[in-house]
């Protein structure tokens, strides 16, 4: 069903969080990997915030999948814009994670779901944005 559910939700477009990265370094071939061949095979590439990747990169042999996984992503940097607009919405939410504040911009800002491990606290910056972007937990 969370499979199904990812693939439908891949039209809109896909975005990873660190948790999607790091499930995709031990599951190489799992549902994060599936999720996001199906979205570039449909013409819609999951979206990488380059901050994402800060958060997790650390050029170790043992994450080669998530090398590979980025060949088929498209980043979307951290600009000056992305970073007053997670700001503003950390001060909204009373939270304090630039990366998770990344993310829910870039759901927001190319209207797609989000792969994540961590519902919570993107469902919180989200309610906070007054904006539903919708959450797959991985």
């Amino acid at each position: 069903m969370a499979e199904r559910k990812a693939s439908r939700l891949s039209a809109r477009g896909l975005i990873l969080d660190a948790g999607a990265l790091i499930h995709v370094e031990g599951n190489p071939r799992g549902r994060v990997y599936g999720a996001c061949r199906d979205a570039l095979d449909a013409g819609t590439p999951a979206l990488l915030p380059t901050v994402v990747l800060a958060q997790v990169w650390r050029a170790t042999s043992r994450q080669a999948p998530i090398s590979m996984l980025r060949r088929m992503c498209r980043s979307v940097p951290f600009t000056g814009d992305v970073a007053e607009a997670a700001g503003r919405l950390l001060a909204l939410a009373g939270t304090a994670d630039v990366v998770e504040a990344a993310v829910v911009i870039a759901a927001i800002s190319h209207g797609g779901a989000v792969l994540t491990s961590d519902p919570g606290d993107l469902g919180k910056l989200a309610n906070a944005a007054g904006i539903r972007v919708p959450l797959i937990t991985i």
